[in-house]
């Protein structure tokens, strides 16, 4: 294998590598089908490596300041986008044609006014979210890309996104979970801000939870809206809309003793596979949420009253695993007789967490228990949901930062302070 490392300068790449490298992700050559590794930090400029040659691909230059986050289109590994203190999201192509030229799109002008630290791609491709230091989160509408001006001196510019908000989160949207599917090779990344289909998970500092919520009016399988109907900044409002609405909040996790900045969750999201959202802490627990439970509680928990309209549906996959999840369920106060299990190890089955997790959210409702309404009840978008399984890694105290998943979901990596790696396995 060839050797790449942390600090100090690597025979094989020629490349002097700073502890400032913060964001990397996985892409793919168009020509040769080779991996391609893409990292950024600080100085602000993408390295690309051939993980199969070892060598250094390109280097793209363009943005002002520390970059803090990349993601890969899901329509192609050619299409790179990245995130930076410098206030915009600049969007790349990997494709030799555009060699020279490699910047096709700027995100600016009045989306953020302090410097960006997570974005997400749409599954889509045609939507990107933007979280930063402004407390701010955006939707951007992209066009279609590669366009008549990629590959030359003068990129498209988008100056306002078609949602904006500042009322979602209270500090820094530090982190969001993302899930990318590029031609050929499927990869998954994290991120503070991520898509569960048309929903939005967010999470900011020091709230000590993840957020579930939707845009009021954004239908993913509608016409993409034009770019003159992006709202402007000229009349203040906390929420900006171009779907005719404004937010609304749909579920709270309880993620506690995350409050610190750059402390980032994961969703595992495929299709026939059970959703999980995933954060660790700073005190070495990881928490596991099985999104799925919390509709198999709501179905079997529902109210006898069928002709009870308070209730909104909040949307799944379009096909496949297409299913919907009621969030409006009776508030009749009910007795306790479980409690949460926490196991230590170094390694955790999320094969048993998931099963397990669906049998304990039908047994409990079964049991009238008000642990179960703590875990799974989505009748209250500001009661937050305790985690489903938490796992202690033992033997060392460490904050963690990032995870992520493979794609099928047999691995799982968490890392963090102290150089920390623990990797969580299930058995297929």
């Amino acid at each position: 294998m060839r050797r790449y490392c942390k600090d100090g300068i690597d025979d094989d790449l020629g490349l002097t590598w700073v502890k400032e490298n913060n964001s990397c992700v996985w892409s793919q050559d168009l020509t040769t089908g080779d991996p391609l590794l893409c990292v950024a930090g600080q100085p602000p400029n993408i390295k690309v490596l051939n993980v199969r040659t070892g060598k250094l691909v390109k280097t793209l230059i363009g943005h002002g300041k520390e970059i803090n986050d990349l993601a890969v289109s899901p329509l192609s590994p050619a299409i790179l986008a990245s995130a930076s203190m410098d206030y915009t999201v600049r969007f790349w192509s990997l494709n030799a044609a555009h060699e020279q030229q490699p910047c096709m799109l700027i995100c600016g002008g009045e989306g953020h006014k302090e410097g960006l630290l997570t974005l997400a791609f749409h599954p889509s491709g045609r939507y990107l979210l933007t979280g930063g230091m402004d407390c701010v989160v955006n939707l951007w509408t992209i066009p279609g890309l590669p366009n008549d001006v990629s590959g030359t001196d003068k990129p498209t510019i988008i100056h306002y996104p078609h949602f904006s908000s500042s009322a979602v989160h209270t500090d820094f949207v530090d982190w969001s979970d993302q899930l990318s599917t590029p031609t050929r090779l499927k990869l998954l990344t994290t991120g503070s801000v991520d898509w569960y289909h048309d929903l939005i998970l967010s999470k900011c500092a020091n709230e000590n939870m993840i957020v579930l919520w939707r845009i009021e009016g954004f239908d993913s399988s509608s016409p993409p809206p034009s770019s003159n109907s992006a709202p402007t900044t000229h009349e203040f409002r906390p929420t900006r809309s171009a779907f005719g609405g404004t937010y609304q909040r749909l579920l709270q996790f309880e993620a506690l003793e995350t409050t610190p900045f750059y402390m980032r969750f994961s969703l595992f999201c495929q299709p026939e596979k059970r959703p999980i959202l995933v954060i660790g802490n700073e005190k070495s627990k990881v928490f596991f949420w099985d999104l799925q439970s919390l509709e198999e509680w709501a179905e079997t928990s529902k109210d006898d009253d069928d002709n009870n309209d308070n209730r909104f549906k909040i949307p799944r996959a379009k096909k496949g695993i297409a299913r919907k999840i009621l969030s409006k369920q009776r508030e009749s106060s009910i007795a306790s007789t479980t409690t949460t299990t926490t196991n230590t190890g170094s390694s955790v089955g999320p094969h048993s967490l998931l099963h397990s997790t669906s049998r304990n959210a039908a047994d409990e409702n079964r049991e009238g228990s008000s642990r179960a309404r703590q875990k799974f009840a989505v009748d209250d978008p500001f009661r937050t949901l305790i985690p489903h399984r938490t796992q202690v890694v033992p033997r060392v105290t460490f904050a963690s930062r990032q995870v992520a998943w493979s794609v099928g979901g047999e691995w799982m990596v968490v890392v963090g302070d102290q150089g920390m790696i623990a990797l969580f396995t299930r058995p297929i």
